[in-house]
């Protein structure tokens, strides 16, 4: 999972510095930028919902079976890795950003630059409310 995430950054840092060398409009350029932004996101979310909705299942089945420090360490570790994953998202989303708002400052179009640092900004707080719902569904799903 790690190395697709690496692969999608990377194919799509390089469409758009492909898509500024072919002399695309900032426009156009903006325009990927944002659904690359958004295309992270989503893939982040959907891999929150499998991991918490497994982890969900693991902690119930423990606490089922009356194994409750087993359940407290699957949970500490849900949380550990939820949070390592959205930092990492949050990485990704800004080396994107960082990339495409330097290739419109080149381009001469600030206030592209300016609405992908925002666009950059909205995603990242996106995923940290994602990862405050998983880890309150992980604590919801301890607390029985």
């Amino acid at each position: 999972m790690k190395t697709l995430f690496a692969f999608c950054a990377a194919a799509g840092l390089m469409m758009v510095t492909n898509s500024a060398s072919a002399h695309t409009s900032p426009e156009e350029t903006a325009a990927r930028c944002a659904n690359i932004i958004g295309d992270i996101v989503e893939r982040c979310q959907n891999a929150a919902s499998e991991e918490t909705t497994e982890c969900v299942r693991k902690i119930r089945r423990l606490l089922a079976d009356g194994r409750e420090r087993a359940a407290r360490r699957v949970a500490a570790d849900c949380i550990r890795s939820a949070t390592e994953r959205t930092e990492k998202c949050g990485r990704r989303i800004k080396r994107i950003s960082n990339a495409c708002i330097d290739l419109l400052l080149d381009m001469g179009a600030p206030q592209l630059a300016r609405r992908i640092n925002n666009i950059s900004e909205d995603a990242i707080s996106t995923l940290r409310t994602t990862l405050q719902r998983e880890k309150r569904a992980i604590r919801e799903a301890l607390a029985g």
